[in-house]
């Protein structure tokens, strides 16, 4: 199927949803039968599948168009002849020269005989084989989505910002760091929301904060001074909490299978790991020892004492309503996939009577238009726990005053002999990460209380 007809299915199917709803308006019931509930959810659930093959397409599309115009990443550039200079160093390196050295790196500590060729490969990209620590930069701004387009603009921004180390190469591990981007984007949703500070240092970082929204200014008469209204200053700082990935086990064997990109392989492996705890404590951290989490920091929106169609929809309304309209205007919810579901069986009461009308839930129509629930964009983030007593299982906000700090330093450790006997090689990861509510007291973000 093409796109368009993907799409179309899809709108079919949420006509079909809709129908089911609109039996139950017609009959004035405020709940769907047990049999009506399940082909719903059903439904929703063929939704859900349709949209992750039309995001899939998409992508596909995009890289097609990309290769039509490009003949190769802009980090892969053109080696310069070397005739008559015996320097190995002198010449720019290729991809072939930072993959074949990384390979060297990683199978550097197994039993493998060093070859003259991984030691050139090496010594090209100014890699000593022999350390057990890489250390290499993350660029200076993170990529927002996994949309093929984002993902080309954040690589070139990367291929510009990042230059060689004294020690082991920044540009070597280029496709390990790549993956390990993609992994921490992909792991939760706090990423694809916040704003992300990177940093050069591990050193704690203050963030200004103002809160000057109860001061005015005044009307005076002919001749009269002004008088002096002081701004308060607050401060938000940032530290830099190390995350270790745990050791991950790879075979010597695997190292060694020219077929498979090892650098990508583990680190994805390596950012995943880092990818999923980071979002918990972004999504829940207590803040002591650890990030304060966005659910953390968040305010009380309103508190939902029970939850039917009619007082749900009562409830969703006070929460969007609680935010002040200065923040509606980059607003969008965040709640767990379980949390969506509830959400999606939401129908707007009619204005002429009780009867529900349309659903809260809209799939978007348009190439590129988000869904929606109440008109906002949303976003799932499993780190959010889902609907119970006593939970705040819905955000709604200004999501992007949510900040995330990475320290651009990402150490990669080798463990050479701890499982030799297994012809295994253990591999490790160290970041250095934060993340807290920018709020001056104003609440850009509230949340949803089951009471």
């Amino acid at each position: 199927m093409t796109i368009q007809e993907l799409r179309t299915e899809r709108k079919r199917l949420a006509d079909l949803a809709e129908e089911i709803l609109a039996k139950a308006r017609a009959e004035n019931r405020s709940a769907l039968h047990p049999d009506e509930e399940k082909k719903f959810d059903e439904i929703h659930v063929d939704i859900e599948k349709l949209a992750k093959q039309i995001e899939r397409e998409e992508k596909q599309a995009d890289v097609l168009a990309s290769l039509e115009q490009s003949t190769g990443r802009r980090s892969d550039p053109t080696p310069i002849e070397n005739r008559g200079n015996p320097n190995p160093h002198s010449h720019r390196m290729t991809s072939d020269d930072r993959l074949h050295a990384m390979r060297s790196w990683l199978l550097a500590g197994s039993d493998i005989e060093r070859t003259t060729e991984m030691r050139e490969a090496a010594g090209r990209c100014g890699l000593n084989l022999d350390q057990r620590a890489l250390t290499f930069k993350l660029p200076r701004v993170a990529p927002k989505s996994l949309r093929a387009d984002d993902m080309k603009a954040w690589e070139e921004r990367a291929a510009i910002g990042t230059t060689s180390g004294s020690v082991g190469g920044y540009t070597v591990p280029d496709e390990a760091m790549r993956a390990l981007e993609v992994s921490l984007l992909a792991f939760g949703g706090m990423r694809q929301v916040a704003t992300i500070i990177r940093t050069d240092s591990g050193a704690d970082l203050p963030i200004p904060t103002s809160d000057d929204t109860s001061n005015k200014g005044v009307i005076l008469s002919e001749n009269t001074a002004a008088s002096e209204q002081g701004i308060t200053f607050g401060q938000l700082v940032l530290n830099a909490f190390k995350y270790s990935s745990k050791y991950v086990l790879v075979s010597v064997e695997f190292l060694q299978d020219s077929s498979i990109n090892v650098a990508e392989f583990i680190g994805r492996a390596l950012g995943e790991r880092i990818g999923r705890i980071t979002n918990d404590h972004f999504t829940t951290g207590d803040n002591s020892s650890k990030p304060n989490g966005i659910v953390t920091a968040s305010s009380l929106g309103v508190t939902a004492t029970s939850l039917t169609a009619t007082t749900t929809f009562s409830f969703m309304m006070d929460l969007v309503h609680s935010i002040d309209p200065a923040y509606r205007t980059n607003a969008r919810f965040m709640t767990s996939d379980a949390g969506l579901k509830m959400l999606r069986k939401i129908l707007i009461p009619q204005y002429s009577g009780d009867t529900a009308g349309a659903p809260l839930w809209q799939p978007g129509m348009v190439a590129g238009a988000p869904d929606t629930i109440f008109g906002y964009p949303y976003t799932i983030n499993q780190s959010m726990t889902a609907p119970a007593t006593t939970v705040k299982s819905i955000l709604f906000g200004d999501l992007s005053k949510y900040l995330i700090r990475d320290v651009r330093d990402v150490t990669l450790l080798r463990l050479d002999e701890r499982f030799a006997e297994y012809h295994q090689v253990a591999f490790l990861a160290f970041s250095r990460h934060d993340g807290d509510l920018l709020d001056a007291g104003t609440d850009p973000v509230k949340h949803h209380l089951q009471g």
